[in-house]
């Protein structure tokens, strides 16, 4: 029988293992998910130790486990523009089945299931290196060589009571650190990463414009694509090449600014006037309509353009015609079309709406003004921003038709002109759209008053109908000459039928300076023939009509393709 002395014992128990219950709290990083404070001190030890980008994209991938499938296309181009692509800021190794997918496919034309499952290959391919990442802090927590052991002990020896829970001490405590934490990230694209990674977690997000990688690089311009060609390698192009390569660069940092512009309308007015609801839902929905789309349209052209010049070595871009077709036809371009068309054509609505409010409205106005005093607006209003997509816009069939005329290939020249063709018949689509809905516009803001002897235009301003001189624009600007009086006296005017419109008609009459043409639109055919027949009748009657102005000579009796008639002969305007 052996005797062993208490001390003895002592001793013997402090060589068997002993289990920190402390770093039990460290065991996995299933569990450190769930502890926003543990999470945001154990993502700072691996930025200042370590590469962050292997836990934050563990960590972003895993959010993809509760995205609806709309919410997966979105977010997926946003995972691979930041963890990725070869110029991504936080790549991280992929895994050879999917980086050979995503070379020979577009990432955002992959199916959303596909999306998940990527998604899923690569979080499996960075959880070694995230739990040697977790070791490493248990290890120096255990030795008190971690920081913040304060704010954890104030958490883990914390006891809940029905005032204040467990969640509602950890999530406290987290904003606080996450506070104090930002004041002092250094590095800027990890700093972003983590604050929206954190933000589902301990809380509300912080806005996008610090968060998202895109943003951060788009205020940066695009290098001149002169000092990355080698010498020798620019010294062989030809001079039609050089031209060539001028506009193909020209494409991609104009496409880069508008992009830029684009998040200047999200960042610096959407998203803040959402936040702050310093306008409801369908307001913002009517001022920003289909902003979001139209960014990621966009931004996915910009990364394609400047995916197609990194892929070669040398920095020159040798076919760039099937990434343009592929953009301005077939369903992309009828997407792209649509998406514009929906966006350009309420632009002038939208300014006048923005006019009104701010005038009304002194909270709206002074939020407008400080926001467009930010730097991100480089000086320009919200009245210049929101007209850059239909600028933009007009600008593609330029660029594109240069492009063709500098490319020597045949097959590649054709394919440029054909996407040239394609952009411009886009325009011409949305054009027409914007003047329907210019036209739809004023039939609501002026009303026409039939009198026995006088037309009379009123123009609505707020609840009143004021008596205005027109304008052959839409936007009521004074235009000298252009400017048309508002009454129109019967007994020098006459009706003509519009040959391509039943329910137009024109009233024409004279003045010493020339004849002055309006084209008055009813709401209906019937409605057209009952105006018709009134003013030729001289009745008093007051009828809501579409009115479009225009200055132009009276049309012949073979151009318009029929005849007129005399206001005070008693003749009807037949309509078709």
């Amino acid at each position: 029988m052996s005797i062993i002395g208490a001390e003895d014992e002592d001793f013997e128990n402090d060589l068997e293992p002993t289990v920190d219950d402390q770093c039990s709290h460290f065991n996995s990083i299933e569990l450190v998910k769930t502890r926003p404070t543990h999470l945001l001190v154990f993502l700072q030890h691996v930025m200042l130790q370590f590469d962050c980008a292997p836990l934050l994209c563990y960590l972003h991938a895993d959010l993809f486990k509760n995205y609806s499938a709309k919410e997966t296309k979105k977010q997926f181009l946003d995972f691979y523009n930041t963890f990725l692509d070869k110029g991504a800021i936080l790549r991280v190794p992929v895994p050879s089945h999917v980086s050979y997918e995503l070379d020979r496919t577009r990432p955002d034309l992959i199916s959303e299931e596909v999306q998940k499952r990527y998604v899923q290959d690569i979080q499996v391919m960075v959880i070694p290196e995230v739990i040697m990442q977790l070791e490493d802090f248990r290890t120096k927590r255990m030795m008190g060589m971690t920081r913040h052991e304060s704010e954890l002990l104030e958490v883990e020896s914390h006891h809940a009571t029905e005032r204040i829970p467990t969640e509602m001490k950890e999530k406290a405590v987290a904003e606080t650190l996450l506070d104090r934490m930002a004041d002092s990230h250094s590095d800027g694209g990890a700093s972003a990463s983590n604050s929206s990674l954190t933000g589902s977690v301990v809380g509300p997000p912080p806005p996008q414009e610090e968060v998202d990688p895109r943003l951060l690089e788009l205020e940066q311009d695009p290098p001149n694509w002169r000092e990355q060609v080698p010498s020798a390698d620019f010294q062989s192009l030809s001079k039609k090449e050089i031209k060539r390569q001028e506009v193909i660069n020209e494409l991609f940092i104009t496409e880069h600014a508008h992009v830029r512009m684009l998040s200047v309308l999200q960042m610096v007015f959407f998203r803040p006037m959402e936040h702050t609801e310093i306008a409801s839902q369908p307001e913002l929905a009517t001022i920003f309509l289909s902003l979001d789309d139209i960014f990621e349209m966009h931004c996915v052209f910009q990364t394609l353009l400047n995916l197609k010049k990194l892929r070669q070595d040398d920095y020159i871009v040798k076919t760039i015609g099937k990434t343009l077709l592929n953009r301005f036809s077939g369903s992309e371009g009828d997407w792209f079309q649509k998406l514009t068309a929906r966006f350009c054509s309420h632009q002038s609505y939208v300014l006048d709406e923005i006019k009104t409010r701010q005038k009304r409205d002194p909270r709206f106005g002074a939020f407008i003004q400080e926001a467009e005093g930010k730097p991100q607006c480089r000086r320009l209003q919200l009245k210049d921003i929101i007209p850059t997509e239909m600028q933009r816009l007009t600008k593609y069939p330029l660029l594109l038709e240069n492009i063709a005329k500098s490319t020597e290939d045949p097959e590649e020249r054709e394919m440029v002109q054909q996407a040239a063709d394609s952009c411009r018949k886009i325009l011409n689509h949305v054009n027409e759209e914007v003047k329907e809905k210019e036209n739809l516009r004023v039939s609501e803001d002026r009303e026409c008053l039939l009198l026995s002897d006088l037309l009379v235009l009123l123009q609505r301003q707020d609840d009143k109908m004021l008596l205005k001189c027109q304008s052959k624009n839409h936007s009521g600007v004074p235009e000298g000459k252009q400017m048309l009086s508002p009454i129109i006296k019967l007994s020098s005017a006459f009706l003509r039928e519009v040959a391509t419109d039943p329910k137009a008609f024109y009233v024409i009459f004279t003045w010493d300076s020339g004849a002055q043409i309006y084209e008055l639109v009813a709401n209906s055919l019937s409605l057209s023939l009952s105006l018709s027949l009134s003013l030729s009748l001289s009745l008093s009657l007051s009828l809501s009509l579409s009115l479009s102005l225009s200055l132009q000579p009276p049309l012949s009796l073979a151009e318009n393709g029929s005849g007129a008639r005399n206001a005070n002969t008693g003749g009807l305007c037949s309509c078709r």
